[in-house]
C-alpha cells in the first residue's frame, strides 16, 4: 500500500504557534498503519504545480492525502485525478474562517473524503457533489514529538497561553488574552502567567518546554464552531499538561469536563477554575493524566489514521464523537 502526501513538512515553512507541521502527523500515521509513503512539500519548491505534475512514482498510490495546499491549482487537481484514476483522494484542514476557504471549496470538487478539525454545519459546508463524504477530527497529535521534556526554571509558569489575537468571530479569545496579559503586569506576579505567540512564534524544543513547565494550559479559538479546537488541545494533553479550555459545542461527546480537561464559558469562570486547580494539585494532575491517556488512545497519529481508514472503507463513523455527512 502506498500513500502520497502533499503538504508542508518543513517546520520553517509553517506560520503557526505549533512548530510541528500537522501534515507530518498524518504522514507518520499512515506509516504506522502499514503504508509506504511519499511526500511532496509544495511550499519548498518554486513551481509546485509543474513539479507535482512531473512527479513520477514507481507504483500508483492507493491514497493521495492533501493538506492545506492553497497553491495547488484546479488544473493540477484535474491532472492528478486523471493520472491516478484508482487512488482515493482525501484532504484535511484545520483552518476555520467565516466561510470555507476558496482553495478548500475548489479542492473538494476533486476529492473523495474531506476531514476537518471541526463538525456540524461548517463541516457540512465542505460537502459537494461528487464527494463520498466529510468527517470531523476532534484533534490530532504525535506523542513522539509532543511529550514532556526536561526544562529549566525559566520555562515554568502557573498559567500558559500560546497563540495570537483573534481575527475571527469569537470575542472571548481576545477578552482572555487581555485578562491574562493584565495579570502578567501585576507587581506581585500573582498567577505567574506566561504568554507566547502574540508577536513571535516559539520553536523547538522551547514550545514543549513551556508546555511541560506550566501547571495550566489555556485554550480558546478564534472562531466558534461545533467540535472545533485548535491543535493546542491535542498538543498540551499529549504532553500531560492540564488543559482548561473555553466550552466547545460537541467536544464533550469525547472530552468530559473535570475528567479529561476542564471547561469555562467566560473570563470570570476561567479565573475561578484557575484558582481552584492551582490549589488542588492532586486533582489537577489526575485529570491531566486521564486526558493524556484518552488523547493517546484515540488521537495519536496511529489510532487517528486507523479511524480515518475505517471511515474511508465503510462510510460509517466508529465513535460517537465523529460527525460524518455523505451525499
Amino acid at each position: 500500500m502506498l500513500s502520497l502526501h502533499i503538504g508542508v513538512f518543513n517546520p520553517s515553512l509553517i506560520h503557526t504557534a505549533s512548530p510541528y507541521p500537522g501534515d507530518k502527523v498524518f504522514l507518520k500515521g499512515f506509516q504506522k498503519n502499514g503504508y509506504d509513503t511519499k511526500y511532496f512539500d509544495y511550499r519548498a519548491t518554486f513551481d509546485c504545480n509543474k513539479e507535482l505534475q512531473l512527479l513520477e512514482l514507481e507504483t500508483e498510490p492507493d491514497v493521495i492525502w492533501f493538506g492545506k495546499c492553497e497553491r495547488i491549482t484546479e488544473e493540477t487537481m484535474k491532472f492528478l485525478r486523471t493520472k491516478y484514476k484508482n487512488a482515493i483522494f482525501c484532504k484535511w484542514a484545520a483552518d476555520v474562517r467565516y466561510m470555507p476557504t476558496e482553495h478548500d471549496s475548489m479542492h473538494c470538487k476533486y476529492i473523495d473524503w474531506f476531514f476537518g478539525t471541526f463538525g456540524g454545519d461548517y463541516l457540512k459546508a465542505h460537502l459537494v457533489k461528487g464527494m463520498k463524504g466529510v468527517c470531523s477530527i476532534l484533534t490530532f497529535t504525535d506523542s513522539d514529538f509532543y511529550r514532556p521534556i526536561d526544562y529549566d526554571n525559566k520555562y515554568e509558569s502557573n498559567v500558559l497561553w500560546t497563540g495570537h489575537r483573534s481575527s475571527g468571530d469569537n470575542l472571548l479569545r481576545n477578552q482572555i488574552i487581555d485578562s491574562l496579559y493584565r495579570d502578567t503586569l501585576r507587581a506581585d506576579m500573582g498567577h505567574f502567567v506566561k504568554m507566547l505567540g502574540l508577536t513571535n512564534w516559539v520553536g523547538t524544543p522551547e514550545y514543549n518546554a513551556y508546555i511541560t513547565g506550566t501547571k495550566i494550559g489555556i485554550g480558546c479559538n478564534s472562531f466558534k464552531r461545533t467540535k472545533y479546537s485548535s491543535d493546542r488541545l491535542g498538543n498540551y494533553m499529549s504532553i500531560g499538561t492540564f488543559f482548561l479550555t473555553e466550552y466547545i459545542d460537541g467536544l464533550d461527546d469525547c472530552f468530559k469536563d473535570n475528567v479529561h480537561l476542564s471547561y469555562f464559558k467566560d473570563v470570570d469562570e476561567m479565573w475561578k477554575k484557575i484558582e481552584y486547580y492551582l490549589e488542588h494539585e492532586d486533582e489537577r494532575n489526575e485529570i491531566a493524566k486521564k486526558g493524556q491517556t484518552l488523547v493517546h488512545k484515540y488521537f495519536d497519529s496511529k489510532p487517528l489514521v486507523e479511524n480515518i481508514l475505517k471511515v474511508i472503507k465503510t462510510n460509517k463513523k466508529n465513535y460517537s464523537w465523529d460527525d460524518i455527512y455523505t451525499l
